[in-house]
């Protein structure tokens, strides 16, 4: 029976999105480490072999790191939107599933990335991957904000507090995209911008 107490439109209950989020999360996080994967050596080589071929996979490493702490990220804003509203209606489930899809795509395009680090179409899937996936985050937010009487009933005014950290993925991935057509290995070290900015950030709004 359904409850006339809930805004028009809803159709699943908010805990049922954020269950599958944060499953999907967490499984996209775990087949991140697919990625790093050594080559069979013979048990008689590995000695001598196997220390080479872990140092030559440093580059994979970074983009796993970058990948997981980037989808770490987006876990905590996707909480933190989320949690602002007591329902979901159709439009906001609808935002996220696409978002999810991207989610779920980022261990592929991290992995195909790593291994080719030096094509410029894999190294552009990825963070294309990353723009996508942080610009539906930013919509559903956006979304969230504008029907905000209709998704949380009494909850007074959301207000915009920490837009501006919505932009910052979207804004490095672009970044890291322009950088790719110079040097596909250094676009990847766009993203340890990231932390810096959110700290200055951070640091400025605190001072006025």
């Amino acid at each position: 029976m359904p409850d006339d107490n809930h805004p028009q439109g809803e159709s699943v209950a908010k805990s049922r999105t954020e269950a599958l989020s944060d499953g999907i999360f967490a499984f996209a996080m775990t087949l991140l480490v697919i990625s790093l994967a050594v080559p069979p050596i013979p048990e008689k080589d590995a000695p001598v072999l196997l220390p080479g071929i872990l140092a030559g996979m440093w580059g994979e490493f970074l983009i796993f790191v970058i990948a997981f702490f980037v989808i770490a990220s987006f876990w905590l804003s996707h909480h933190r939107i989320v949690r602002r509203v007591e329902y979901v209606n159709d439009r906001v489930i609808w935002i996220n599933i696409l978002f999810l899809f991207f989610i779920v795509l980022i261990p592929f395009t991290t992995a195909t990335s790593g291994d080719y680090s030096n094509v410029l179409e894999a190294v552009l899937l990825f963070h294309t991957n990353l723009l996508i996936a942080s610009v539906l985050l930013t919509l559903m937010w956006w979304y969230i904000i504008h029907h905000y009487a209709e998704l949380n009933p009494g909850g007074g005014e959301p207000g915009w507090k920490g837009i501006e950290r919505a932009f910052v993925i979207p804004a490095v991935a672009l970044l890291a995209i322009g950088v790719s057509f110079v040097d596909t290995n250094a676009s990847f070290w766009c993203y340890a911008l990231i932390p810096v900015i959110m700290f200055i950030v951070r640091r400025y709004k605190r001072a006025i």
